[in-house]
């Protein structure tokens, strides 16, 4: 195996999945065709060495996570203020607010940026949710591992569901369209949100638990059957060690997850939002799991340096290299790489 070093020095294109000129000519022509969502992102660069990376991967639009660090209300909004910024000024990108936007950036060649909060940073205090939305979010976390005022993570101790607050908070993110995320959520308040929700919702980074029992990022059947009943979708993620614990990871896990997910739900209720980066993503969980993340508490262990074929954004059109190699139809693949993600969204947000 090599090192994650060695595997960034190969060439772009030996690190996809091979497949025979038909199908190669195939795989280009839809990833390059058709409207790719990322559910979810942190690739708003401070530097601008980083955008011809990010152009690699031809996705449409990304959904942006902010303050994936910050407990704190006005902090995430001083984030928010900055990648909304990045967003509006660069040339090559741009704010996504509804639908309309991811189709306007595919029309103009640019990269929509839709933002979301991660973690939920809303407290106790309802009105933030309108603040939040009147500067531009549209999607946030319920919880983030651990128990906020709303209810359980999925790193936490025990199982409870929603709140009196939760519920309060399901109502008011309903009232102003901002869709709700249960990607870090513990199972009972995943569940009760579900129920609690006028709309559907979506836990758009994560991935099937009956593959990864250890994990507890990943989502039960119960759960996703219930998040599909409701006309929500799950969002495969693409973060090493959180789809499999083996030695060795990558898009194969990536892709065996969008099986099963498919195989459970349908594939109307299946997209991708990879969560990965463009640095050592092991070392920064590594780091991270001494304070906001509680790997431990979330039965992740760090066994893999790298996922092989979807190391970072860059590699995004492996992804559509694999569908095509799993036999999945071009309808099926846009329905999975965008279609999908645009339905809800335009059901919730607009």
């Amino acid at each position: 195996m090599l090192s994650l070093e060695e595997y960034l020095k190969l060439p772009l294109k030996e690190r996809f999945i091979k497949l025979d000129k038909a199908e190669e000519e195939r795989a280009e022509e839809l990833h390059k065709s058709i409207i790719t969502i990322d559910l979810h992102s942190h690739i708003l660069p401070d530097e601008d060495f980083i955008v011809p990376r990010i152009k690699n991967s031809g996705v449409t639009g990304f959904v942006e996570a902010v303050a994936a660090i910050h407990e704190n209300f006005q902090k995430s909004m001083d984030e928010l203020g900055y990648l909304m910024q990045r967003s509006i000024k660069h040339p090559d990108f741009m704010p996504a607010f509804k639908v309309k936007d991811f189709k306007r950036a595919k029309k103009e060649g640019k990269i929509a940026t839709m933002f979301q909060l991660e973690p939920q940073t809303f407290g106790k205090t309802l009105d933030n949710v309108d603040v939040a939305y009147g500067l531009g979010i549209r999607m946030a976390l319920l919880t983030f591992n651990t128990r906020t005022y709303a209810g359980d993570g999925c790193g936490e101790r025990t199982n409870e569901g929603l709140s009196y607050v939760g519920i309060e908070l399901v109502e008011r993110m309903n009232k102003v369209g901002m869709l709700i995320d249960l990607s870090h959520v513990g199972i009972q308040t995943t569940l009760d949100t579900i129920e609690t929700s006028k709309d559907p919702v979506i836990a758009n980074h994560v991935g099937a638990r009956a593959l990864h029992p250890q994990c507890k990022r990943m989502k039960t059947d119960e759960e996703l059957q219930a998040l599909a009943e409701k006309g929500g979708i799950a969002g495969v993620s693409a973060i090493p060690n959180q789809l499999s614990n083996k030695p060795v990871q990558g898009i194969d896990d990536l892709l065996n997850h969008v099986d099963y997910i498919v195989n459970l739900i349908g594939v109307d209720k299946c997209a991708i939002g990879l969560d990965n980066v463009f640095e050592d993503q092991v070392e920064y969980h590594r780091q991270a799991a001494k304070t906001v993340f509680f790997l431990d508490r979330t039965g992740q262990e760090l066994n893999a340096p790298y996922m092989a074929g979807i190391e970072s954004p860059e590699e995004w059109p492996n992804i559509t290299r694999g569908l095509v190699s799993r036999g999945y139809s071009d309808q099926e693949i846009e329905k999975i790489l965008g279609i999908n993600a645009m339905n809800l969204m335009r059901r919730v947000i607009g």
